[in-house]
């Protein structure tokens, strides 16, 4: 049972309680009243009995020695009569405690119920912060997350290529990639027969060539992914998928033999199959079709 089914259940049976509690206080009220009453009826009584014993004495004299008698008769009366209304006082003053008693365990019943609706309501308010907490927590992951692409794409905007001889631009921002693969497959003897070993040995010398460019290119790239991936979100591939739709053909070709080789082998390669980042990719682009094996099926997903 959780807490609100608790809460009703026991404002239920409270409910119930009262009507009896009351019924019984009631009773006890009116009891109260009677005896009360009774108490100062005997009270009265003594004192009007007093009262004429005087007024006798006072208008009649001469019978001062029957008053002796009649004085002790009504001393004695009076006497038990007021026992008999303390009595009674002492009754009402134990029916008085009794009536609080009942109504203080309703009380205390009734205050258990405000405990568990406020610990309701505090655990509401904690689920609140905790569903805030979340909100904020996402929020401070999609700035960094957009300052990291844009901080990508400012590196792929500000690339250029330029003619060693006149320094005369040949390639920029994107359009840089097209001219790198082009240097790649100009390093390799018979691009379409040649071996891993072979592609990847030119590949080495293509990327020390061109590190300048390209090794501020993939840190910055293995690092968004390695964000997203090292997040606690549900929904990662959402944002893979946003990075992902931003390569290229020939980015996504470099990211291929890049991860293949010793520069992202061991860290970035994992993640290319974990997020599908090649299913994008033009696999005519790759050289030899055999190298397509050298990723789980899932990268390509």
């Amino acid at each position: 049972m959780n807490l609100v089914d608790e809460i009703k259940s026991d404002f239920e049976k409270l409910s119930q309680k009262e009507g009896t509690v009351n019924k019984k206080v009631d009773e006890i009220d009116s009891s109260i009243k009677t005896f009360s009453n009774s108490a100062w009826a005997l009270v009265w009584v003594g004192l009007a009995i007093i009262i004429l014993s005087f007024a006798f004495v006072f208008c009649f004299p001469k019978y001062n020695q029957v008053l002796n008698d009649f004085g002790t008769f009504v001393g004695g009366t009076v006497a038990s009569l007021w026992s008999l209304a303390g009595l009674f006082f002492i009754y009402v003053a134990f029916l008085g405690q009794k009536q609080q008693l009942i109504l203080q365990q309703l009380e205390i019943k009734f205050s258990q119920i405000e405990l568990k609706a406020t610990r309701l309501e505090l655990e509401g308010q904690k689920e609140q912060m905790m569903e805030q907490n979340a909100t904020l927590k996402h929020q401070r992951f999609e700035n960094t997350f957009f300052q990291l692409v844009n901080i990508h794409t400012s590196i792929v905007s500000s690339m250029d290529l330029r003619k060693i001889a006149n320094k005369s631009i040949i390639a920029e921002g994107r359009d840089c990639f097209n001219n790198f693969y082009q240097r790649l497959q100009g390093k390799i003897n018979n691009p379409e027969v040649a071996s891993l070993k072979d592609t990847l040995k030119a590949y080495k010398s293509f990327f020390i060539d061109n590190q300048n460019d390209l090794g501020h290119y993939f840190r910055n790239l293995y690092h968004i992914i390695k964000f997203v991936a090292t997040s606690d979100l549900e929904n990662k591939k959402t944002y893979t998928n946003f990075v992902r739709a931003q390569l290229s053909s020939y980015e996504l070709v470099l990211i291929f033999y890049n991860c293949l080789s010793g520069y992202g082998t061991e860290k970035f390669k994992p993640f290319i199959e974990e997020f599908s980042l090649l299913k994008n990719m033009d696999k005519e682009l790759v050289f030899n079709k055999t190298h397509l094996n050298e990723y789980l099926p899932k990268a390509y997903e």
